[in-house]
């Protein structure tokens, strides 16, 4: 039974530092974002002002604020909480069958590829659906 509650106080301290760093980063990059989107369209030429609707312009903040405020902070949580499964269970299996770090090595090479060539088609993905 004590060892429940020392798995249950470490969960609930990696629960509150995640949502932390979670809630922190959201709020760093949401404010370096819209300084930097308020920057740029204050500089930006009069003839950007002529030829951009208002509406636009207000659909773009709107929407990157979006992606930041909910999307992004989804995705973090997201992150780690898949990272630490993984990390987690690559531990016990080294512990229990400790040569399976052979084929691990392999498999960690074709995933890292895979991962690589899904965050470019993925970026490309993202840029045509900010355009429609």
């Amino acid at each position: 039974l004590e060892v429940y509650g020392i798995f249950l106080v470490i969960g609930f301290f990696c629960a509150l530092f995640r949502t932390a760093w979670i809630v922190s980063g959201g709020v760093a990059c949401s404010r370096k974002l819209y300084s930097m989107m308020t920057n740029h369209v204050l500089h930006a030429p009069m003839l950007y002002f002529e030829t951009t609707p208002l509406g636009r312009l207000l659909n773009r903040f709107t929407y990157d604020a979006e992606i930041l405020d909910v999307t992004l902070v989804w995705s973090m949580s997201m992150l780690l909480i898949a990272s630490s499964w993984f990390f987690t269970a690559l531990v016990v299996i080294v512990v229990i069958l400790p040569w399976m770090i052979i084929v691990m090595i392999p498999v960690s090479i074709c995933y890292w590829m895979i991962q690589l060539h899904y965050r470019k088609s993925g970026a490309d993905l993202q840029r045509l659906d900010a355009l429609s």
